[in-house]
């Protein structure tokens, strides 16, 4: 037995075990199937296509979140009033169920005009009166709020930021409390703006009854598009800022 293992004892060469290693590695690779790469380059449509599906569905998101988380643009304030400014803003009231009320008060805090163009952005300006009565303001009646400088150009639209409007009713005596969504008037109507003429804007306001009788009557402020808007003259028979 020791002499056959002398007999037919071999060891191979380097070279040997080179070439049955690759031989080796061939066989697997081929046992395996093609390589990640092969496979991407044999079905380069099915490629595509994934690759637009996934940019599609990458606009969508954007879309998406744009609409329903938009970016507010940026707004600046206007410094104070100016006697001969080129731009006036007066309320007025749209005679609805303002007749059931002896007196409704209305407190705003500021005004905001959205400029457009590629620099839109909203122009912000603190009103010199900031409560007025509505009831004294029927029929094209108005009063102004504020008169200054606004920059040129064109405007799409104006919101009221109210802090209150309190109202006391004919019948009762009763005061109650009007309502209004997210306590803010907004109103969409365009109007431009020149530093040659004075634009006098009119927003018109009107209250609203709701309710029925089980539930019990409720008031709303509003405002009325129809009724609102800029002019280049200044509006007549107006009550002027105290």
């Amino acid at each position: 037995m020791g002499l056959a293992k002398s007999v037919y004892s071999f060891t191979p060469s380097v070279d040997v075990k080179r070439v049955a290693r690759q031989r080796f590695y061939v066989a697997l690779e081929k046992h395996n199937g093609t390589t990640f790469v092969e496979k991407i380059r044999a079905r380069p449509l099915v490629w595509a296509a994934l690759a637009s599906v996934l940019v599609i569905l990458l606009i969508s998101f954007v879309t998406l979140r744009a609409t329903v988380f938009p970016v507010e643009p940026p707004s600046i304030t206007l410094p104070g009033p100016s006697a001969d400014g080129n731009f006036v803003f007066l309320v007025s009231d749209e005679v609805n169920a303002i007749g059931d009320f002896t007196s409704m008060n209305v407190t705003i805090d500021k005004v905001g005009l959205l400029k457009s163009g590629d620099d839109q952005h909203w122009v912000e300006f603190v009103p010199e009166v900031k409560e007025f009565d509505l009831t004294l303001l029927p029929r094209g009646k108005t009063q102004e709020l504020w008169r200054g400088n606004v920059p040129e150009g064109e405007y799409t639209k104006v919101v009221i930021y109210v802090t209150g409007v309190e109202g006391i009713l004919k019948s009762t005596g009763e005061t109650v409390t009007v309502k209004l969504p997210s306590n803010k008037l907004q109103m969409s109507k365009a109007f431009s703006v020149s530093a040659d003429n004075v634009t006098s804007f009119t927003y018109d306001l009107t209250v609203v009854k709701a309710g029925n009788a089980q539930g019990g009557s409720k008031y709303l402020l509003k405002p009325q598009i129809g009724e609102s808007g800029a002019s280049q003259q200044p509006e007549q028979g107006q009550r002027k800022a105290q």
